[in-house]
């Protein structure tokens, strides 16, 4: 283990409990939609549609911020347009969420645009960023390919499963870290 192991092993495991968090809570969104597929979660008039909006305040902040955690703990390893590229995709998907509950709970309709802009940034921020960090081999290129792989079943095939591929894949991922004490090549 590198100098400072410890230190960056508690990283690593903060990082990766994050992601865990985000896959579970996309699982949980997928699980919650099957199981009552009626949920008016735009109205937020039910607590089941507050629990929808919940979730996704949880999936897209808890993704935002293991991506954000990411980007700064890597930093010295990744090239300048992979920080920035995994910030944008963060700072997107905080918004997203945010913006998400704001916009249906609080009926504020105006904010489904901001919403709109945030989810693309995140996603298509997010697949980029899987590819830039799988090349930067900073971390097992493996990670940067399962969360690019994972967006994009989420991008392409939300309605049939793909929240619960992108949370299988946050899942993947964030096991590694917590439970590799070499996840990354001495940057954690």
């Amino acid at each position: 283990m590198p100098i400072g192991g410890e230190a960056s092993r508690d990283r690593s495991r903060t990082i990766g409990t994050a992601a865990i968090a985000a896959g579970i809570a996309f699982i949980a969104g997928e699980v919650v939609n099957r199981i009552n597929p009626d949920i008016d979660f735009v109205v937020c008039a039910t607590n089941a549609a507050y629990l929808v909006n919940v979730i996704d305040l949880l999936k897209y902040g808890l993704i935002g911020t293991t991506l954000l955690l990411l980007v700064w703990v890597l930093r010295d390893g990744l090239s300048r347009p992979t920080r920035i590229v995994g910030r944008v995709a963060g700072v997107g998907f905080i918004v997203t969420g945010v913006a998400n509950g704001i916009e249906h709970c609080a009926h504020m309709d105006a904010l489904g645009l901001i919403y709109v802009i945030g989810i693309l940034i995140g996603l298509l921020g997010t697949a980029a960023f899987g590819v830039l960090l799988a090349r930067s081999r900073t971390v097992p290129p493996w990670t940067g390919w399962v969360l690019s792989i994972g967006v994009l079943a989420f991008l392409t095939k939300a309605q049939e499963g793909g929240a619960a591929v992108f949370g299988v894949a946050l899942i993947a991922v964030g096991v590694r870290m917590v439970t590799s004490p070499t996840f990354t090549h001495a940057a954690l």
